[in-house]
């Protein structure tokens, strides 16, 4: 019997920094039915709170939101749960980010996001594409007015190749470092993720791993397909997800998704 539902969001439901006008509003009615029936829907995404409110917002005091990697869970707009990373280890990790100057850094607190400026690919697009709610500060290591729970490095296409010779060896026994497709790599708490998230979500609700369904298509969404007894990846997904998948699902652009929860239902 299933009794929780999990999805990842760019690459799964839509495509990576799609907007709610590339949202298919079926979803809407498919997740009120499927709460109807005693099943509970939960997003699980990188992105934060406010872009995820955009693209759920008819249904979104009814599911779950667990954001920025795992870090936070929401719950009809409460922070339910969270975990943050110490300022000394935000501020190292900072300094060794600027020296990967092809890539931009975007730091994600309990507030909001910040970022140095304005002026910037990855600002525009957070913006215009993502929809969230992001600060310019300049200096993102001295003007941070918040707690962080995610620092992200962002390069328009090859954020893993950049990434690969000295930081994400030097990072990966301190924080949690997950590619989030070609764009992203996301540091968060060791302690956090999408998989430690679903955990705290199924204990809340007394849901067990096999009354679980996960959907996703990238590295960082490993851990949550794991806390799942039956785990799709889209068709469109990285082959080290596919191999944790009991099952694969249509394209991310072909609503793969949606066609699966309807023949949940």
């Amino acid at each position: 019997m299933v009794r929780l539902i999990v999805t990842d969001v760019d690459g799964t439901l839509v495509k990576d920094g799609g907007s709610v006008d590339s949202f298919n509003p079926a979803y809407y009615d498919v997740i009120r039915q499927l709460k109807e029936k005693g099943i509970t829907f939960a997003v699980c995404s990188g992105r934060q709170l406010v872009s995820l409110e955009k693209l759920f917002y008819p249904v979104k005091d009814i599911i779950y939101f667990i954001v920025d990697g795992g870090s936070m869970v929401f719950n009809r707009g409460e922070c339910i749960y969270s975990k943050v990373l110490p300022k000394r280890v935000c501020d190292e990790l900072i300094d060794d980010a600027r020296q990967i100057p092809q890539c931009e850094i975007m730091v994600c607190g309990l507030k909001r996001a910040y970022a140095a400026s304005a002026d910037s690919e990855m600002y525009r697009w957070m913006v215009d594409g993502y929809g969230y709610d992001i600060l310019a500060v300049g200096d993102i290591k001295k003007n941070v007015p918040d707690e962080v729970v995610k620092i992200s490095l962002y390069h328009h296409n090859m954020v893993e190749k950049l990434t690969d010779p000295w930081f994400r060896p030097r990072w990966e026994n301190r924080v949690r470092l997950n590619i989030a497709g070609i764009q992203w790599l996301d540091c968060v708490p060791p302690d956090s993720g999408k998989g430690s998230a679903v955990a705290f979500i199924q204990e809340q609700l007394g849901v067990s791993k096999e009354e679980t369904v996960a959907f996703g298509d990238n590295q960082n969404d490993i851990d949550m397909l794991r806390r799942a007894g039956k785990r799709f990846a889209v068709e469109n997904a990285r082959e080290e997800l596919k191999a944790e998948a009991t099952d694969i699902c249509g394209l991310c652009l072909e609503d793969g998704v949606l066609k699966e929860l309807i023949k949940m239902l």
